[in-house]
């Protein structure tokens, strides 16, 4: 009967857990929340609220969803707002702490003529991400997107708003609105900050704002911290941000990327191993934690009127770290394009293949302090006007995973200092990527021959020749025109013919930029054309052996003969020729070489062979030989009577001793 009690307790108390989960898993999808323009949209949903005709705030899906919440006390409330949906005429309010994320393209748009409310008024904490957010056909007036003012921290994020009045209006509120990662697009104004709570913040970080009004775009009142955002092309934050106290030099200096909603940028946070997947080719780690914001231009390119243009082989990422972050190090690692343009160039002699640092094309470029000339090589110093003053960072190629990997710290360039707050990063290759330079002699010129693999805003190339290989070089030839392109190199060659017989020179090939401008000098290389008479040489050679061999033979079981005459126990050596050498015309060189051996070649040694010691055998007996001749035996035959005797004697005394013990 216990054993039954027993047994229905462990049975309700099970049942009552598992209705527990069960009411539990419910309520946590009641914090899942779905609107939908219509009720038919809403088919498969659970928990979804669709728009009704009357044009009043309870009409509205957002609205009605946004009160189930705050009449259920719901916590970590998620409202997935299904694409196409309308917005009427009035403003939704967003007075309870939601998270709202577009799905299916997030698009939102208005459904009525009447403009005149905002489409959205936050006075509560809220996250808004995966949006796309325009004010459909109001255009006078247009409607303001989004108005804010709360005392708790909202969220922008990944989202694009166009065609609005004011895209963002923050007015008096002590909470933290952070806009990131947004697309803010041809709205009239991009944000008008009126707030002067000294505890409010404005946090504009990783935008696209573009063409939202002209010359100014924002116009900030306190605590407004708005770097890192691309403004439009050739447009300065310092023009295009009024009263914002932006940085010129921390700007994004060409459009990111845009997705289905927002920009291609992202907030990492790094750990002691690189993710996996990537980010667009990207990754990144670091010893101790830490952010990183990561941005990515695709295909376009920043700075171009400083930087010049690199035939890139990777995406363009622009990384900086937020102002409070100070790692040790940390490791960025980009992988190149797997495409004949991309992957056997750089991996080739001139690039990766070369196995030297200082040629690996990873490549970044300071807009702030200009410590790079253009486009510089991490591996290598950067090559500021000023000079190379500067050591490069660590930098490796991975051909197996076709990544460059650079570490960067403290101890060299791009540093975590003064360089990871606005620095943009690719793989590529700005200039003519030289494979081979040689100079070789023939009997009237040294000719100079060229390849690439390679060849980025290269006009022409021309010759440089010294006397010496730290003295001045002075152009030798005319301009050579680049034939090569990016994606392929040529094949080059010059004659010095004016070069002196006897006469070492040293070359360097010098490449010139698509402006005119020095792109690098190669080499030097050196030859020499060398004379053309014949030298008499007199060796003298004398051999003399300096010792007579003696052979010590040790028998082990049979004699030698003994003074055993050998016919030349070593070979006569012939020495070999001395090496001649071509002198220069100054030169009279005489070549003797005296060996000391006394040897006529002719001569025969007679090798004497005198045993030290006549071995005397440890064994007696007549030795007895096998087939091979080899002894197998021994035989001791005086030896076995006396032991088979001796044998005999031991066994009688053991007997005797038995018989006179049983006998006691």
């Amino acid at each position: 009967m216990k054993k039954w009690l027993f047994f229905l307790l462990v049975f309700f108390l099970l049942g009552g857990l598992s209705a527990q989960g069960i009411f539990a898993a419910e309520l946590n999808l009641q914090n899942q929340l779905f609107v939908a323009n219509t009720e038919a949209l809403c088919t498969g949903y659970s928990n979804c609220f669709f728009n009704d005709s009357p044009d009043l705030p309870e009409s509205n899906a957002l609205m009605k969803a946004i009160k189930y919440a705050r009449d259920n006390n719901l916590t970590d409330t998620f409202i997935n707002v299904l694409s196409p949906y309308e917005i009427n005429s009035q403003t939704i309010m967003v007075d309870y702490p939601i998270t709202m994320i577009g799905k299916n393209g997030g698009w939102i748009s208005t459904s009525t003529s009447d403009c005149s409310r905002p489409m959205f008024a936050i006075s509560a904490q809220a996250t808004i991400r995966d949006i796309y957010l325009n004010d459909g056909a109001c255009n006078s007036p247009s409607r303001d997107l989004l108005v804010i003012n709360s005392t708790s921290p909202v969220l922008i994020d990944h989202s694009t708003f166009e065609n609005g009045q004011t895209a963002f209006s923050y007015q008096g509120s002590s909470g933290q609105l952070t806009l990131q990662f947004n697309h803010i697009n041809n709205n009239q104004f991009a944000i008008n900050s009126t707030n002067t709570d000294p505890n409010g913040k404005l946090l504009v970080v990783a935008n696209n704002i573009t063409s939202n009004g002209s010359p100014t775009q924002a116009a900030c009142a306190v605590n407004s911290f708005v770097d890192h955002n691309f403004w439009g092309a050739g447009v300065l934050p310092s023009e295009a941000a009024e009263g914002c106290g932006a940085d010129d030099a921390k700007r994004l200096d060409a459009p990111i990327m845009k997705e289905s909603t927002g920009v291609s940028a992202r907030l990492m946070t790094l750990s002691s191993s690189l993710p996996s997947p990537d980010f667009y080719g990207f990754k990144a780690s670091s010893p101790n934690p830490v952010d990183l914001y990561v941005v990515n231009h695709g295909d376009s390119a920043p700075f171009t009127g400083s930087a010049g243009n690199a035939y890139h082989c990777s995406n363009y990422f622009d990384l900086f770290l937020p102002p409070s972050a100070a790692p040790s190090s940390i490791t960025l690692s980009f992988a190149y394009r797997d495409t004949n343009d991309c992957a056997p160039i750089i991996q080739s002699a001139a690039f990766c293949g070369s196995g030297v640092q200082t040629k690996f094309p990873l490549l970044w470029y300071d807009p702030k302090t200009r410590v790079t000339d253009k486009w510089d090589k991490t591996g290598d110093k950067p090559q500021s006007p000023v000079g190379s003053i500067y050591a490069g960072q660590e930098t490796a190629c991975r051909t197996s995973s076709k990544t460059i990997e650079v570490i960067v710290d403290n101890n060299g360039r791009p540093d975590l200092l003064n360089d990871m707050f606005f620095t943009p990063f690719v793989i590529g290759y700005e200039q003519a990527g030289i494979l081979t330079f040689t100079a070789t002699p023939s009997s009237s010129a040294i000719n100079l021959n060229w390849t690439s693999v390679t060849e980025v805003n290269t006009l022409n190339f021309y010759i440089a020749r010294s006397t010496t290989t730290d003295g001045t070089y002075d152009k030798l030839s005319g301009d050579i025109a680049a034939t090569g392109s990016p994606s392929s190199g040529g094949s080059y060659s010059f004659a010095d013919s004016t070069a002196v017989t006897g006469q070492t020179y040293y070359y360097k090939l010098v490449v010139i930029n698509s402006d005119g401008t020095l792109q690098q000098a190669v080499g030097p290389v050196s030859a020499m054309i060398a004379p053309l008479y014949t030298l008499t040489h007199t060796a003298t050679f004398t051999r003399t052996p300096t010792r007579t061999p003696t052979r010590t033979l040790t028998p082990a079981y049979r004699s030698p003969t003994p003074f055993r005459t050998a016919t030349s126990a070593f070979r006569t050596d012939i020495p070999e020729e001395p090496t001649l050498y071509l002198a220069t015309a100054t030169e009279t060189p005489t070549i003797e070489q005296t060996l000391d051996i006394s040897l006529t070649p002719e001569e025969t040694p007679t090798i004497t062979l005198t045993p030290s010691r006549t071995p005397t055998p440890t064994v007696s007996g007549t030795p007895h030989f096998g087939p091979l001749g080899k002894t197998d035996r021994y035989s001791g035959e005086k030896q076995v009577p006396f032991f088979l005797g001796g044998v005999a004697v031991l066994l009688l005394v053991t007997l005797l001793a038995i018989y006179i013990h049983k006998k006691h």
